[in-house]
């Protein structure tokens, strides 16, 4: 993965067995496990294969990472009286 520094502006596109679930303008983000985070919250419930089209216009670059998105395991704690 390139580099990805707070000050870049880069666009994103997340889509879904084809279809387009988001189309983003992304800024502020220093790594991309902070994008990936942005994405969980802004197609809050979508499971399963998704592709990331992420193109940085500061740095020129582009890159497309299919990405696996679980949902979230609770840990539930059974107490027997």
């Amino acid at each position: 993965m390139a580099t990805i520094l707070s000050t870049d502006v880069m666009f994103a596109t997340v889509k879904q067995r084809g279809n387009t679930l988001a189309t983003l303008r992304i800024s502020g983000m220093s790594s991309f496990a902070d994008i990936i985070n942005y994405i969980k919250t802004v197609i809050k419930g979508k499971m399963g294969l998704l592709t990331l089209s992420l193109r940085n216009c500061t740095q020129g670059w582009a890159q497309e990472r299919n990405i696996i998105l679980e949902p979230r395991r609770i840990s539930a704690q059974l107490t027997l009286f």
